[in-house]
């Protein structure tokens, strides 16, 4: 019989819209391979029928605990959590949302199951008791992600509330990382920046993974004028990358080929897409159910970022659909990308429109980059390849737990 495993999504896995819901609806399908899963959903809204028919695909039960972030007394209550108890902002609002759900905490909170929870955030449930079973998985350095969030944004109030978060989580989730018997950080950058708060915690990494048998290039050659893709939500690292590409960048692409268009797939905000309405050959899509045709209709994609952090599930799907990437070294953060072979690195805007406007000159390259990118996703990032290290990495932490309990047992 499969083994026993509780999982804790934070919101719905499903339909995965965001890069967060596709790495957890990645890891909640691998996992679900090998174990029986109990998942565990907070979210804002109810699951919808459709969302409880496809998990169950894949769940053996489903408890939803409802997210108190909605009204002004939620609001006002986790703002007094925050500073009452020194925890981030989605720390607390985890710690109100479970005060009316003490059934489910106590649950979690004394499972003999191993727990493989979606967000380093959870941890808060066990930040003042050793929780051995516990894998947490991090989608981002949970501490360092606050202090990139600050650098982007550029409204004051959010820069605000984004470094007193950063300055919360460098505290909290030195405890949380001491408490909980695993953490699973995305790259060795982040494996690396947690280690520095937690020198004696037990880290692997799985990568950001892709569906390399949904994510399958288009053989059709394409037609039209030359484009340019760029991917994602208005997220404050999205907008600061297209900003500064559009501003700094496009205009030098547009000296050498004035027909080259950018395409910005995914569901960016009206307010977003209304600072870029004066650039006539910047194209938004909104919200789309399928990416893949975006893939299939353009010739290049960038990613422009200076700084971030984690690293970029849009550069998976770029990789995985075959496409020619240019990238900055931050961009490509996390995948063995390199640069001449499967990826053009650029080091400065002047070198980024060089490269965009070879690569739309040169179909050769082009095919021989994005072919290499999808080599290199097969090989590396595939959930294939790193479904074996995931389920082993829960095996061990199952055999672990019952090592431990046979040892308490005895004594």
């Amino acid at each position: 019989m499969p083994s026993q495993l509780m999982f804790l999504a934070w919101g719905s896995p499903w339909p995965p819209q965001s890069g967060g819901a596709l790495r957890t609806w990645g890891l909640l399908r691998e996992l679900s391979r090998a174990f029986e899963i109990e998942l565990i959903v907070l979210s804002q809204a109810p699951l919808s029928e459709e969302q409880t028919g496809m998990l169950e695909k894949y769940v053996c039960s489903i408890i939803r605990v409802p997210m108190k972030t909605t009204t002004l007394r939620d609001k006002l209550w986790i703002l007094a959590r925050m500073f009452t108890r020194l925890l981030p902002y989605h720390c607390a609002s985890l710690d109100v949302s479970f005060q009316d759900a003490p059934g489910v905490l106590q649950r979690v909170r004394h499972s003999p199951d191993v727990i493989y929870a979606s967000y380093g955030h959870w941890g808060t449930l066990v930040r003042d008791q050793k929780a051995a079973n516990w894998i947490l998985d991090q989608h981002n350095a949970d501490v360092d992600f606050w202090r990139v969030y600050a650098s982007q944004t550029s409204n004051l109030l959010l820069k605000l509330a984004a470094w007193v978060n950063w300055r919360l989580a460098d505290k909290h989730f030195r405890r949380i990382y001491a408490s909980v018997g695993h953490i699973i950080s995305v790259c060795e950058e982040d494996k690396r920046l947690t280690l520095d708060l937690a020198p004696k915690a037990k880290i692997d990494v799985i990568q950001n993974g892709v569906d390399c048998s949904y994510y399958v290039p288009d053989i059709i050659p394409r037609t039209g004028s030359p484009r340019v893709l760029f991917t994602g939500t208005s997220a404050p690292r999205n907008v600061t990358a297209l900003r500064q590409f559009v501003r700094n960048v496009l205009p030098l692409i547009w000296r050498e080929l004035p027909e080259a268009e950018l395409l910005v797939a995914g569901n960016f905000s009206p307010q977003a897409q209304a600072e870029f309405k004066t650039y006539d050959n910047v194209r938004f899509t909104g919200w789309v159910e399928d990416i893949r045709p975006s893939f299939n209709r353009s010739d290049v994609f960038i990613g422009p970022f200076e700084e971030t952090h984690g690293s970029k599930l849009k550069i998976a799907e770029a990789m995985a659909m075959g496409m020619a990437i240019v990238s900055t070294p931050k961009g490509i953060r996390g995948f063995p990308l390199v640069n001449g072979e499967s990826v053009l690195i650029a080091h400065s805007d002047e070198q980024f429109a060089s490269q965009v406007v070879r690569l739309l000159t040169d179909p050769v390259m082009q095919e021989r980059l994005g072919a290499a990118a999808r080599e290199v996703a097969l090989s590396t990032i595939d959930w294939k390849m790193l479904s074996k290290r995931l389920i082993g990495i829960v095996q061990l932490a199952q055999r672990c737990v019952q090592c431990n309990g046979n040892v308490k047992r005895g004594s």
